[in-house]
């Protein structure tokens, strides 16, 4: 029934993500999986809007096209302060943990955010890890970014620099999936905390957001919101 009163600008939309275990990932099938786009899913079944095709891009490119494009929804993007002004937003997917991890093997002593950036610091081209270093004044020439995740760990397990900067959960993830020892690893610091959200480019009129955002409220409400996240976030 909710067909009939369902908005089609919803799918007029352009959906974009990047590889970024357990959130969003590409499946086993080849197609879009993971925690956010199951939870996308639910909110086009809870607003009456036909399944839309999902691109998976390196995160610099769909961040690139969310500030340039006036009809695009990236997800999952950390809503900073520094970014909290430049698009409309539906939240929570979830909440991250953004730190500075580094290898057991190599202590680093950082009693104070100033310490680190003596460090070389390896994040995902225009990842929240990325910006939230340069908007704390990190020098640039210090930060070796990467296109994905899997290429600035490799950046630290192989020496090229003393810390990662990015998200504690999908590190982890990614740490076990690469059968390495999460032993190995240690978090050095905390940048901060952020909601994971649904970002829509600045044009996307209010409503439309508005209308998602009452969607997605309905889902986090819901059975399936559990059944979903246990089975992506399962309790130890």
């Amino acid at each position: 029934m909710g067909q009939a009163s369902a908005s089609p600008a919803l799918g007029k939309l352009h959906y974009l993500t990047e590889e970024y275990k357990p959130y969003n990932f590409t499946g086993e099938d080849g197609s879009p999986s993971g925690f956010a786009i199951e939870l996308l899913h639910q909110v086009w079944q809870k607003t009456g809007t036909p399944p839309q095709e999902i691109s998976i891009l390196p995160w610099a490119r769909g961040y690139y096209l969310l500030t340039q494009k006036p009809n695009v929804v990236l997800f999952a993007t950390a809503r900073t302060e520094a970014r909290d002004p430049l698009f409309k937003w539906a939240c929570p997917i979830g909440y991250a943990e953004i730190v500075l991890m580094g290898l057991a093997s190599h202590p680093l002593k950082i009693a104070r955010l100033e310490d680190a950036q003596q460090h070389t610091i390896g994040a995902v081209r225009a990842d929240v890890g990325e910006q939230l270093l340069l908007n704390s004044g990190f020098d640039e020439q210090k930060i070796m970014t990467a296109n994905r995740l899997p290429q600035a760990l490799r950046m630290l397990t192989s020496g090229r620099v003393d810390l990662i900067s990015s998200n504690k959960a999908t590190l982890m993830d990614l740490i076990q999936a690469q059968q390495l020892d999460p032993a190995q690893f240690e978090v050095r610091w905390v940048l901060s905390s952020e909601q994971f959200c649904f970002a829509f480019s600045h044009p996307v009129d209010d409503a439309l957001v508005k209308e998602f955002q009452h969607g997605l409220t309905q889902v986090l409400a819901s059975s399936e919101f559990q059944r979903i996240q246990h089975k992506y976030f399962p309790v130890p």
